[in-house]
């Protein structure tokens, strides 16, 4: 079964505080092809995640005084199948870890900033693959047109 365009090209949320690598993170995973949303707060995500029903977020753990997992939790409420990518710039980063899965929140991977463009994007690309395939499409197409678009390899 060929996945649709839309599908293939998944759609993302972005959630950081840092406008600087907010933008990076949304310029380079909308040239290869995804829907990218952004928020700058947990109020923000909470409303383009009940909009736009993103199938990956990238959150930042820490939101300026809020915790990003919590939003993640709230989000789950409604969309327990979006795969979430948690960044942090925390120097303690296996504390990090150990709370995000403590807290069982479904986070599939914690990124330490500042962030490779190219680790982002490869993990972008992973995670809408795996999920491809998990609803029985062929995922190649979707490696095929991030990287023709300019995407990671």
């Amino acid at each position: 079964m060929q996945a649709s365009t839309a599908l293939m090209n998944g759609s993302v949320l972005i959630v950081d505080d840092d406008t600087e690598a907010l933008e990076e993170m949304a310029d380079a995973l909308h040239g290869c092809g995804l829907a990218v949303h952004t928020a700058r707060n947990e109020v923000m995500a909470l409303n383009l995640s009940n909009e736009h029903r993103p199938q990956i977020i990238i959150m930042d753990y820490l939101l300026r005084g809020y915790c990003g997992l919590d939003a993640i939790k709230t989000i789950r409420t409604f969309l327990p199948e979006t795969q979430v990518i948690m960044v942090s710039a925390h120097e303690d980063l296996f504390s990090v870890m150990k709370t995000i899965n403590h807290a069982d929140s479904g986070v599939i991977a914690v990124l330490k900033k500042p962030l490779s463009i190219d680790r982002v994007g490869i993990f972008v690309r992973k995670t809408l693959e795996r999920r491809l395939k998990a609803l029985g499409f062929e995922s190649h197409n979707t490696r095929a047109s991030l990287h023709h678009k300019g995407g990671p390899n």
